[in-house]
């Protein structure tokens, strides 16, 4: 009987193994099937809410444009408020959207070291040197002030001119260029945007940061620099500041005179902006620093940066624009870029 009812036992154990392993076998395939489902929904979700939060920011791009392009009472200060450094958040349902917009036109313009229009108005005379770009001056007065060595700025004469001399024992054309590991050739024209600056000679992280420049996922991003800017140019039209805009260093950079004037200024726009460039000899600023602001100074902008945040639950996604405000379609986008 143990004969006969061995094979009929060991038959037994292997259907139950079996049984075992095919039971396994589906649970592991349940498992990854509900894995797979489980990813492809979460890459559902986050794909939606990426969607939902670059339109909201588009949205918020629009805003600022609209209200950058049209004068109305009601919200010159907010506008003000946005152009001193401050965030306005636009709450949409369980979403946000976040602005903040920086006037570029408070800045000095790269593409003008290389102008004619901006050179200074002085008639040659023999003997003397030919007159030098105001904004080469200034922009240098304003590296030393930042700490950063001022040949710099011959480095970017030179990437934005049409010659082929170099400028100072700063400067740097194709020739040099050419010679580096990684060639190429200078762009000898006006620039597209501020970060071309990592292609010009000297100009590293370290000089970025100086320039207030800020990380941006752990790399240092040029465009968030506080004092220099790239926009285009009018043939014959001269670059200024916005006096109301602009960060100190530069008021102070904008005239040779010793004194508190850039202060002065400061101190004006934080209780009420100035409205015409003669309540300036009310504030005490007369002679040749009057005839400074005035030549290289403006009380209005036309160029601005937004930054646009659209939030949705844990998903934020970011544009950051270029607006030309005013004109007959209220206002252009001349760059775009989305985070």
């Amino acid at each position: 009987m143990r004969r006969i009812c061995a094979p009929f036992v060991n038959e037994a154990g292997v259907a139950l193994a079996l049984t075992l392993v095919l039971l396994t076998l589906v649970a592991v395939l349940v498992l990854e099937l509900n894995y797979l489902v489980r990813v492809d929904i979460h890459a559902a979700t986050n794909f939606r809410d990426g969607m939902r939060g670059y339109y909201l920011a588009k949205s918020g791009v629009t805003v600022a444009k609209m209200l950058f392009s049209r004068k109305v009472q009601e919200l010159e200060e907010l506008k003000r408020g946005l152009l001193a450094g401050g965030t306005h958040t636009l709450p949409l349902g369980e979403d946000l959207v976040t602005l903040q917009v920086t006037d570029e036109g408070g800045k000095i313009n790269l593409n003008a070291l290389a102008s004619e229009a901006d050179t200074a108005q002085v008639t040659p005379q023999r003997g003397r040197p030919p007159p030098v770009n105001s904004w080469i001056q200034i922009s240098q007065d304003l590296f030393q002030r930042l700490g950063i060595d001022p040949a710099l700025v011959g480095a970017i004469k030179d990437w934005v001119d049409q010659d082929d001399l170099a400028t100072g024992a700063g400067g740097a054309e194709s020739s040099y260029y050419r010679g580096l590991q990684k060639p190429y050739t200078a762009r000898n024209g006006p620039m597209e945007t501020v970060g071309e600056l990592r292609l010009i000679r000297g100009f590293t992280d370290e000089i970025f940061l100086k320039l207030g420049a800020k990380r941006v996922g752990g790399i240092v991003d040029p465009t968030t620099n506080a004092y220099l800017t790239v926009l285009p140019t009018q043939p014959g039209a001269t670059w200024r500041v916005n006096l109301n805009t602009a960060p100190p260093l530069i008021l102070a950079s904008l005239t040779s005179e010793v004194g508190q004037f850039a202060e002065l200024i400061v101190q004006q726009r934080s209780k009420t902006w100035i409205e015409k460039m003669g309540d300036l000899q009310q504030l005490g600023i007369t002679g040749d620093a009057y005839r400074d602001f005035s030549r290289r100074g403006t009380l209005t902008s036309t160029y601005y940066l937004v930054n646009a945040r659209g939030i949705v639950g844990e998903t934020t996604k970011q544009v950051t624009a270029l607006l030309r405000a005013g004109g007959e379609q209220g206002g252009q986008i001349l760059y775009w870029r989305v985070q």
